[in-house]
């Protein structure tokens, strides 16, 4: 008896699984890297980069943009969508976006997202990663900016530190005429 119900108790199994495989809702994960970025270095050690994407189809999405810099920075980014109407085809929202494993914040959902982060470390000669998870409605976009700039070296903070107490002891040590009223 058993051996004839193992059979059935199998086929109804995967007849379950396959149902709930069907009603998963599909990601499109794309990854683009540096060269997708447009990043541009600036002549005092600064970079800046643009990107997005346009044209996205319906459905929802993971963009993963990874680029490696070659000096520890300190990066800032912002993410921003629009719409001609809520929900329209051209309308797209953000779920999350992660730099670096850090959150960005701002206005998700809506007409119009902005989100934005500060102070993000950028690992020199590493991959670094922004990864961009929302949902279109068949003809979305979105468009980010980014800076980074120079993390100061110890050495740097050592010395104005240094400049500081230096120029706070000569203050201090200074002659100071004494007027005397008679």
């Amino acid at each position: 008896m058993i051996n004839k119900l193992l059979p059935a108790l199998g086929a109804i199994a995967a007849v379950v699984s396959f149902s709930g495989a069907a009603q998963a809702t599909t990601v499109v994960t794309t990854n683009y890297t540096g060269a997708n970025m447009n990043i541009a270095p600036g002549t005092d050690g600064t970079y800046s980069a643009d990107f997005g994407k346009s044209g996205i189809e319906a459905g929802d999405f993971e963009h993963i943009y990874t680029f490696t810099l070659p000096a520890y920075l300190t990066g800032s980014a912002s993410i921003n969508t629009s719409a001609v109407k809520l929900k329209a085809a051209n309308d797209l929202d953000l779920f999350s976006v992660v730099f670096n494993g850090v959150a960005l914040t701002g206005t998700y959902g809506g007409l119009n997202e902005a989100v934005f982060a500060n102070d993000v470390p950028i690992i020199a000669g590493k991959e670094n990663t922004i990864v961009i998870k929302g949902t279109s409605r068949g003809n979305g976009s979105y468009g980010a900016q980014a800076t980074f700039a120079p993390v100061p070296e110890p050495a740097s903070w050592a010395m104005m530190i240094g400049g500081f107490a230096f120029v706070g002891g000569a203050l201090r040590r200074r002659n100071t005429a004494r007027v005397a009223f008679a």
